[in-house]
């Protein structure tokens, strides 16, 4: 299943961007957040890793993500090293006026074939709230 949310930040890039490449600020704006915990020390930028449980409904999903692509100011992009398979992008863009746009991409797939993509689909709803206030968050706090 692919997402995808976008909002505009009255904020420059590199406020948001700020947030967005710093893994302590996720437990802030990332909804319905349930654990982040970081797995390796080290620089933050392709090849750290996190561990990331969401609650969809009333089961958190996640597992160990990986980093791998971080484009100073631009793209910070994942995916799922364990758990459900997933990759996610957030995208900062200039927009009028000194504003960010800000695209935040989702891709996931639940495992069991047929029954994996009815659940996919039923979850879809769900992930796409989470998605969409997670970036209302977002905006709270760089506008803040």
């Amino acid at each position: 299943m692919r997402l995808q949310r976008r909002v505009e930040i009255e904020a420059d890039r590199d406020a948001v961007w700020k947030r967005v490449s710093d893994p302590a600020c996720y437990p802030e704006f990332m909804a319905n957040l349930e654990r982040w915990d970081t797995e390796r020390d080290g620089p933050v930028g392709v090849g750290a890793r996190y561990t990331g449980h969401w609650k969809i409904g009333s089961v958190p999903v996640g597992g160990v993500i990986e980093v791998v692509e971080y484009d100073e100011g631009r793209d910070l992009a994942w995916i799922g090293i364990t758990g459900i398979t997933q990759r996610g992008r957030f995208r900062l863009r200039d927009g009028p006026d000194g504003r960010t746009r800000v695209t935040f991409r989702m891709a996931y797939e639940a495992p069991g074939g047929l029954l994996g993509v009815i659940a996919d689909w039923v979850a879809a709803r769900q992930v796409g709230r989470t998605m969409t206030q997670t970036l209302e968050n977002l905006r709270n706090l760089a506008e803040a």
